[in-house]
């Protein structure tokens, strides 16, 4: 008896993670919460995303993200060009995207990233890119404003990013930075 009940549960918790996916990419996001991996960063994405849904049903975050872009790319001295490259190659300037490791908004914080920088809402556009802008500013300043290693450490992680010498960089992050910098 004691099975079945836990079967029940486990179904009805994958047939919530299967309701929570679908309401995620009606929005524009790309979850894929089925996968195992990385599943903290995930559950703690979507739970933060039900907690942004009301304020975004009520429509009170409808804002242009550009504008928001340009606003910190200036306060935080990035270049603002860069700043949007960044944001179109992560979530297309969305600012309800889930990505499938976890990432969230506009320029797809992870939830530990997210808390680092104080970013209280990831879903909130103002938040989110204030947050990533900085992060942006440090990997500017880190790197000495090399675009490449910069843009490869926010895909990847400084940790995967030598401050000079050759890059060896995964395939995804290669394609990555081909779409912030170009060829």
């Amino acid at each position: 008896m004691r099975r079945l009940h836990l079967a029940a549960i486990g179904l009805s918790a994958l047939l919530a993670l299967a309701a929570i996916n679908g309401a995620v990419q009606l929005l524009g996001g790309d979850p894929f919460l089925l996968s195992p991996l990385r599943l903290a960063d995930k559950s703690e994405a979507l739970g933060r995303f039900a907690l942004h849904t009301p304020y975004h049903v009520l429509g009170r975050c409808e804002v242009d993200t550009d504008r928001l872009l340009q606003h910190a790319a200036r306060r935080h001295r990035v270049p603002v060009d860069f700043v949007r490259a960044v944001a179109r190659a992560e979530s297309r300037s969305r600012s309800h995207a889930v990505s499938r490791a976890g990432a969230m908004g506009v320029l797809q914080l992870m939830p530990d990233t997210a808390r680092r920088f104080g970013v209280r809402d990831p879903f909130d556009p103002e938040h989110n890119i204030d947050g990533g802008v900085r992060y942006l500013r440090e990997l500017w300043l880190r790197y000495g404003g090399d675009r490449v290693r910069v843009a490869a450490a926010y895909n990847a992680g400084p940790g995967v990013v030598p401050r000079r010498g050759v890059l060896a960089l995964p395939r995804e992050t290669q394609r990555y930075v081909r779409k912030v910098v170009g060829s």
